[in-house]
């Protein structure tokens, strides 16, 4: 009866967990993959793939995005964030050298790999100016934009 019990209660937690378009089964490896590592996540909606799922959520008032495959191993992540101290300080650095006029509006953080890069937006007084960059410090301006004056 017990068991039965459990049983009853993991499908009622699948059932609101994926409720609102989203699968009816995720892969049990890659709901405790994403569990463990972000059990304060909220908002949580999964949506499947061709070999894997997606998942977005919000933790710490930060959207963010996991691929994950079959398996529930990390493919890619995509975060969206305003606040530039989340950004690492030898980039937080640069940005503020040379773009120290403009205010951060907005930064996406893209992982996949091994690697990671941080696109930000910066608004200054006359123009709007997105910067991409890496934990080494390393920025390249890849879009100018004049405000209409």
């Amino acid at each position: 009866k017990l068991a039965k019990l459990a049983c009853l209660f993991v499908l009622v937690l699948q059932t609101t967990a994926f409720a609102h378009g989203n699968p009816k089964e995720v892969n049990e490896k890659v709901i405790r993959a994403f569990h463990d590592a972000f059990p304060l996540a909220e908002k949580v909606d999964w949506k499947e793939k061709d070999n894997g799922y997606v998942v977005y959520f919000i933790e710490n008032a930060i959207r963010s995005q996991i691929e994950y495959d079959l398996d529930g191993n990390f493919l890619s992540a995509i975060r969206y964030y305003q606040n530039p101290c989340l950004l690492p300080l030898r980039l937080s650095w640069q940005l503020h050298k040379k773009f120290g006029d403009k205010t951060v509006y907005g930064i996406t953080e893209t992982s996949s790999g091994s690697k990671t890069f941080y696109y930000v937006k910066l608004e200054g007084q006359s123009d709007w100016v997105t910067v991409r960059g890496n934990a080494n410090g390393n920025l390249r301006v890849v879009e100018k934009l004049d405000k209409q004056q």
